[in-house]
């Protein structure tokens, strides 16, 4: 063990708590760049989705649901 007076004791325990909290400090920044990466990604997801949500259906497309609904009640079995 080394022969340290109080106020080396006190200086290195400093250090160790600065780097602490350097690193604590550095780890919660990455976190939320991380969060904010991933909003990102989940809001660019919902925006191009977000249009087939509102899209209306055209004339084509409800004459064809009519007619494979018609077809289903006008088949004889």
């Amino acid at each position: 063990m080394s022969n340290k007076n109080p106020f080396e004791i006190r200086a290195e325990m400093l250090k160790l708590a600065k780097d602490y909290m350097d690193q604590q400090y550095h780890m919660n920044i990455q976190f939320y760049e991380n969060m904010i990466a991933e909003g990102e990604k989940a809001r660019k997801d919902v925006e191009s989705n977000l249009a087939d949500a509102y899209k209306m259906y055209s004339m084509d497309e409800l004459m064809n649901k009519a007619k494979e609904l018609y077809s289903f009640v006008s088949e004889k079995k």
